[in-house]
């Protein structure tokens, strides 16, 4: 059985995650950007994987470029799919949500797994290099387990542990995880502050949020944040970047700034990350 992982990644945790299993399944590794440009995706392999990092919770958890993907595939009724997000503070229902979007082509997702990971918006774990390392350990921990699943095509819902979180966190999580909903309108005023329009809805309004970034003087123009983006989001003009409100918010641009030159007034005090098993090469792969 011919098995291939499509992954969106912005700061390298969910593309290690994508290489893991693609490792112990003997998959092929595809970014999902190199192929936004076909109208329509048709997949040879018996076995699809998709893995992605949760965003925005309130409106499903999945990142735009993800929900595009899925609604180009075809032909999918006979594939085994599943499923793998990385999360920071919660996963909630982005694995249900991309469950529908499949369901809507006609295919059937029937694995799905969460992996916790550093959050990369913003939490303790970006400045405590244990808890990093504690959560890297978990994942390592649950591979095995998770590509063997995958490899025997189970029906199977599996959610690694909240490293930082411990009981009380989880008990929250599970009392809030059905009424995240309830979080949409403050979401979307939120956007809007960026978008300058109330006609908008939220996937027409996020790609305005590049409007939050700005740089500094310590910029060289080098052009890696263009480089790195992964829905070509950025030009650089007159050796400084322009943002072109195509933007998924993955914050690759600002966390891989070797000069930590790009700021957002979102991101007052995160600290920089990424994933430090991931080269800036490999995020310049799309």
């Amino acid at each position: 059985m011919k098995t291939e992982i499509y992954y969106f990644s912005g700061t390298g945790n969910s593309l290690v995650v994508a290489k893991d299993i693609a490792r112990r399944t003997n998959g092929k590794l595809i970014s999902i950007p190199t192929m936004m440009d076909n109208y329509t995706i048709q997949i040879d392999a018996d076995i699809i994987g998709i893995v992605f990092p949760t965003y925005y919770e309130p409106y499903g958890g999945v990142p735009l470029i993800v929900r595009k993907f899925a609604r180009k595939l075809e032909k999918i009724n006979s594939k085994y799919l599943f499923a793998i997000c990385t999360y920071g503070s919660g996963s909630f229902k982005a694995i249900n949500c991309l469950e529908e979007i499949i369901e809507s082509q006609g295919g059937k997702l029937t694995a799905g797994f969460t992996v916790n990971m550093p959050n990369n918006m913003a939490g303790p774990s970006l400045n405590n290099s244990k808890k990093q390392e504690k959560m890297f350990h978990v994942w390592e921990e649950n591979i095995d387990y998770i590509s063997a699943q995958i490899c025997a095509r189970k029906k199977v819902r599996f959610h690694t542990p909240n490293v930082l979180a411990g009981k009380t966190f989880g008990l929250i999580r599970f009392i809030v995880s059905p009424f995240i909903f309830l979080f949409k309108p403050l979401t979307l005023s939120h956007l809007k502050r960026y978008s300058n329009s109330e006609n908008m809805g939220y996937e027409e309004m996020l790609p305005y949020m590049d409007r939050s970034f700005s740089t500094n003087e310590k910029c060289d123009g080098c052009g890696n944040c263009a480089k790195i983006c992964p829905v070509n989001n950025i030009e650089i003009v007159e050796n400084r970047p322009k943002w072109l409100h195509n933007c998924e918010f993955c914050l690759a641009c600002f966390h891989w700034c070797h000069k930590m030159a790009i700021g957002s007034i979102e991101l007052k005090n995160t600290i920089r990350y990424h994933h430090p098993n991931v080269k800036l090469s490999e995020m310049m792969m799309k």
